[in-house]
């Protein structure tokens, strides 16, 4: 291993998955790194390289959260703002404290603070690495700063410290509980949310969905338990959650209210033995998936033409490292996200979709949950190009 585990720094891992990008010229993170499972605790991450710095400048620089139509963690996207309204209610009916101060890590477009604020919760603040999603959440009219987990910001401030899907994302995990720790008040919460590694395969829609460039930690609520017994906090309240993320379209998350303890016994940790099975399972029904869009890219591509690809998301990128995709005539990449436009991907540019009158080649859409919206947004922009998808239907 190359990372010791970000839970109990134990060295010795076996090794359950080696994924693999492509990735965009000039981004940061890494190309590949094997899926992990710590011997001693039972916690499944990324063994990377990449280092937390690289994490930082990726999210000020690259962050996809920024574009408010296409981010999560905003107010335009109705499934993902009510995903906001309902951590908020359940954060509000916790600590029943209109007055509390309240800081939110990783606040992205200021969504859950606006939902605190509708519950007349006013002491908020966000801090976010991407000074784009700052400005949007003050664009809302609450107080926001750039910054993460890792940069001096006040201390013994907060009543609660919110965390949510952030942690799946931090690479020195401990320090950055050290620094949560130190800007919460002696008797302040801790809530933390983070995707459900135990349900990955419960809730699988594209192949490898949960191994990303950014999701490096996969937590069970065993796991998260270890974690912050080992930084002193206990569960008051906590368990799973099924997120509505759109139509028909759900993903599985942990979720807790931790509170600093006053226990000084070095209790043992409860290893979760059931984490590696089922991310096992997962892995193979990835796998499945993977080989059937393989069979069906390879028959699209027998016809030797040359192709749009539209999407530059996780799929895309692992397609163009594991399928016949990178060894196909492209013409460009699409992108509807502003962020990636003007970027390059296998020399090729990544152009916007009023872009696409350019070229008659079919266009293949590298996408499993939104190909039948993409597809639609072609044909309302009067675009004619044939439409490709990876299940093997053609529009």
């Amino acid at each position: 291993m190359m990372r010791a585990c970000p839970i109990c720094e134990n060295k010795k891992v076996d090794i359950l998955h080696s994924q693999r990008f492509v990735l965009p010229e000039g981004h940061p993170l890494s190309e590949g790194y094997n899926v992990v499972c710590c011997q001693s605790c039972g916690f499944v991450y990324a063994d990377t390289t990449v280092t937390q710095e690289a994490y930082d400048h990726f999210y000020a620089q690259y962050s996809k959260y920024e574009d408010k139509k296409t981010g999560t963690g905003g107010v335009d996207n109705p499934f993902d703002l009510k995903r906001q309204q309902d951590t908020a209610r359940q954060i509000a009916d916790f600590l029943h404290d209109p007055k509390a101060n309240i800081l939110d890590v990783g606040c992205a477009n200021g969504g859950m603070l606006l939902a605190l604020r509708e519950l007349n919760y006013h002491s908020l603040c966000g801090i976010d690495p991407s000074p784009a999603c700052v400005e949007n959440t003050r664009l809302l009219g609450i107080e926001a700063h750039i910054g993460s987990l890792f940069q001096p910001f006040q201390e013994n401030a907060f009543d609660c410290v919110i965390l949510s899907h952030t942690l799946e994302h931090v690479q020195d995990v401990r320090t950055a509980l050290t620094w949560i720790e130190n800007r919460l008040k002696p008797n302040g919460v801790l809530y933390i949310e983070t995707p459900d590694a135990a349900r990955y395969e419960d809730f699988i829609y594209a192949p490898f969905q949960d191994f990303n460039t950014e999701h490096i930690n996969h937590f069970s609520l065993t796991c998260l338990e270890n974690l912050m017994q080992i930084h002193g906090f206990s569960l008051s309240s906590g368990g799973a959650k099924d997120l509505v993320a759109g139509v028909d379209l759900f993903y599985p998350a942990v979720f807790g209210f931790w509170k600093k303890t006053t226990k000084s016994e070095n209790l043992p940790m409860n290893k979760d033995h059931a984490l590696r099975i089922r991310i096992e399972e997962y892995i193979r029904s990835s796998r499945q998936m993977m080989a059937a869009i393989e069979l069906s890219i390879a028959q699209m591509l027998n016809e030797k033409r040359p192709i749009i690809v539209w999407g530059t998301g996780q799929l895309a990128m692992k397609l163009l490292a594991e399928t016949s995709l990178a060894h196909a005539e492209i013409l460009a990449f699409v992108d509807n996200n502003p962020i990636n436009h003007g970027k390059s991907l296998l020399g090729k540019s990544i152009i916007s979709p009023l872009d696409l009158d350019k070229w008659d080649a079919p266009i293949l859409i590298t996408t499993l949950l939104h190909h039948k919206i993409i597809a639609k947004q072609i044909r309302d922009m009067g675009i004619s190009n044939e439409i490709l998808f990876l299940q093997g239907e053609h529009s």
